[in-house]
């Protein structure tokens, strides 16, 4: 009886444990990206609700989507990406870092985003907020379940080539974000 009980939790925990893994969000590589207009707080176009993938067309480009994620993820995802913008400027590659919040907050987190940008010297990567119910997070297939906190898109030419849902801004998670720009950039 306790070996059946036994498999019993291997498999119920085997079962939870795909279904965590397999959590989606966002666009898939080889689709395309479409023009939105969220709220820039800081970075080429503060100040305005200009379309992110128009303004830059065809050139390389990240989009990181926040839903929740915590403030130390933020911010190593926001310095590397201030890093890449420098370090690829003649691909004139671009970053993009869209907080999903309700309009509500948005004054709040303006000014939040706004300190913060400054703090870290990133004040070159696109920092915007949009709403949970604005059209563009369901064009983009983007995941408002809690237990998703980020999704990543890397694309060029309006086309995703890598996107990454939960991405850790560990030394690997930075890395892999790292060698996805650089595909993009080369």
């Amino acid at each position: 009886m306790n070996k059946v009980l036994s498999l019993t939790a291997v498999a119920a925990v085997s079962v939870v444990a795909f279904a965590v893994s397999s959590v989606t969000s966002g666009l898939q590589p080889g689709e395309r990206v479409t023009p939105f207009h969220p709220s820039h707080v800081v970075g080429p176009l503060a100040g305005t609700s200009n379309c992110f993938p128009c303004t830059f067309q065809n050139r390389p480009q990240v989009q990181v989507w926040v839903n929740g994620d915590d403030k130390a993820n933020v911010v190593a995802f926001a310095k590397t990406l201030a890093k890449a913008m420098e370090s690829h400027k003649d691909k004139e590659f671009k970053a993009l870092v869209v907080f999903v919040a309700p309009e509500s907050k948005h004054a709040e987190l303006s000014k939040t985003i706004k300190d913060g940008a400054k703090m870290m010297g990133a004040t070159n990567v696109g920092m915007a907020l949009i709403d949970p119910s604005n059209e563009a997070v369901s064009n983009y297939k983007i995941n408002l379940d809690k237990s998703v906190k980020n999704t990543v898109l890397v694309y060029k030419d309006w086309k995703v080539q890598k996107s990454f849902v939960n991405l850790k801004a560990d030394k690997a998670g930075l890395g892999e974000l790292s060698a996805a720009i650089n595909s993009i950039t080369n």
